[in-house]
């Protein structure tokens, strides 16, 4: 007995396995019991099978290591429902085992073996071919088994929890980061576009997913990013196709923003194939979007079935939620510089002919003067006001005035020379401004201008089916020189009084 006693001691403090400290027990009850086979089984109640996972077999009968039986029909099952310990006339007990008859089974013995005091692990069995008296030190020895062999179990069990909780905490602190990574990232990401490369490619190194391919998902441009795979546009756009509802309702942030699958899972089947990824496994589409269209997406193929994992759907929502406001910001960024854009473009040219304004035109005049006095340039500045605009205006309305002042400044722009300006100064007013070829033929030049200026203004308007006959402006040039004085209200000034001059004259010579 101190020997037994020896030996399990041995076995328990030898032991870093199950199976390490189960194979000298099971070696230890075929001496103490003498019967053919000696194995240790588990139960799983819930699939009805029991399987041999160790045994120790030196006569006739041998249990194989793996084997299953249904668990309802077992010897072990109908021994522990009567609490019989040990029989040596197996046939005598249960002559109605089929199993028992086949394999020939005199004696038979089973202890049950419990984890956490009351769920059925397995049992510690013995059988044999021939009847057995077993010594009477047999049952205290392998009751001492079973308490070592739960032990182990129970510490394994435990072990392998920890190690389960440690992987969790470990896979959810990565989560956490690659969440928090990419959400650094979109804060200061340039483009919509980069930044779905980038964040297919972080996807792709953290090892979650089997392969990650970024795609563009507006209408009418949809396709991979990067390099070409038609393949895998042809499967986003199944997954679009078979889900338009879902696509439609991503432009609310509120909504999942992936989509999955039919239940047809063919032609994902193949598409796996061709990347040599087998057969069995998940894809999903990561949709990202603003509050007016959807706008690129993430095609992401898994081993493993992402729709059924609250966990994994929730991570990739939050990193479509998070390009899917860098797509909103990107956008109101966009407007903003479209409105100030707009704004500027407002303050600095007249809504009605689309001409730089009177603010605008002071600056570009301020400007050209300066570069002028630099350069030793002269400038020639008109001043342009329409005689006969008010009875326009009194007669055919303020529609066919509007009208005309549009048509009479898109004449002006359309003689306009490359660096040339015209303005509208305000009202009935107009300005243009042009540098001199010529300062020595400068009258010249202002002849030639007032020419042009006035050949393109007058003449007849056909206005909404109204036609006005103009006779044309009063115009008048200066040329500032030089030395003048650099200050544009003092040189429209100039430009006003010669215009005054040739309004007077006009009205002289009718």
């Amino acid at each position: 007995m101190d020997q037994l006693l020896e030996r399990l001691a041995r076995s328990n403090t030898d032991s870093a396995s199950l199976e390490s400290l189960t194979r000298p027990l099971l070696d230890l009850g075929q001496q103490v019991t003498g019967m053919d086979s000696v194995y240790l089984t588990a139960i799983d109640e819930t699939e009805g099978l029991q399987k041999i996972i160790y045994s120790r077999n030196t006569g006739a009968l041998q249990m194989q290591e793996g084997m299953e039986v249904p668990w309802q029909d077992t010897l072990c099952r109908r021994a522990l429902d009567e609490g019989r310990f040990f029989t040596e006339d197996v046939p005598a007990c249960w002559g109605d085992s089929n199993a028992a008859r086949e394999l020939g089974i005199k004696s038979y013995l089973t202890l049950p073996i419990h984890v956490g005091k009351t769920k059925l692990f397995g049992t510690l069995c013995a059988a044999s071919t021939h009847p057995v008296e077993l010594p009477e030190n047999a049952r205290s020895v392998l009751s001492l088994c079973v308490e070592l062999i739960a032990n182990q179990i129970e510490r394994e069990l435990s072990l392998r929890e920890s190690v389960r909780h440690v992987t969790e905490a470990q896979k959810r602190l990565a989560r956490m980061t690659l969440v928090a990574d990419i959400s650094r990232y979109c804060l200061n990401a340039p483009s919509i576009e980069e930044s779905v490369l980038a964040v297919a490619e972080r996807l792709t190194q953290t090892g979650f997913w089997e392969k990650v391919v970024p795609m563009r998902l507006r209408e009418g441009r949809r396709g991979p990013l990067g390099e070409r795979d038609p393949d895998a546009a042809r499967l986003a756009a199944l997954l679009i196709k078979a889900s338009p509802d879902a696509l439609d309702g991503m432009v609310y942030h509120g909504h999942e923003h992936l989509i999955f699958p039919p239940d047809d899972l063919d032609w994902i089947k193949a598409y796996r194939r061709q990347l040599d990824l087998g057969e069995h496994g998940d894809a999903a589409l990561l949709v990202v979007s603003t509050e007016e269209a959807v706008e690129a997406g993430l095609l992401i193929l898994s081993g493993h079935e992402i729709s059924r994992d609250p966990d994994e759907r929730q991570l990739l929502n939050t990193i479509a939620n998070s390009l899917s406001l860098l797509a909103s910001r990107l956008l109101d960024h966009e407007r903003l510089e479209a409105a100030n854009t707009e704004l500027h473009y407002s303050a600095l040219h007249d809504a009605l002919t689309g001409l730089p304004n009177r603010r605008s035109l002071i600056e570009e005049l301020e400007r050209m003067l300066a570069r002028a006095e630099r350069s030793k340039e002269a400038v020639h500045v008109a001043f342009i006001d329409l005689d006969g605009f008010k009875a326009i205006n009194d007669h055919h309305g303020h529609d066919v005035g509007d009208a005309f002042l549009r048509e009479f400044g898109e004449r002006l722009r359309e003689v306009c020379r490359q660096g040339d300006l015209i303005a509208r100064y305000g009202g009935d007013e107009f300005v243009f401004v042009g540098k001199s070829e010529n300062a020595d033929n400068a009258s010249a030049e202002r002849d030639a201008i007032s020419k042009r200026l006035r050949d393109a203004s007058s003449g007849h308007y056909e206005l909404d089916g109204i036609r006005i006959d103009y006779a044309g402006p009063s115009l008048g040039i200066i040329t500032w020189q030089p030395g003048d004085m650099v200050d544009a209200d003092i040189t429209l000034a100039r430009a006003d009084e010669a215009m005054y001059a040739d309004k007077q004259a006009r009205r002289t010579g009718r």
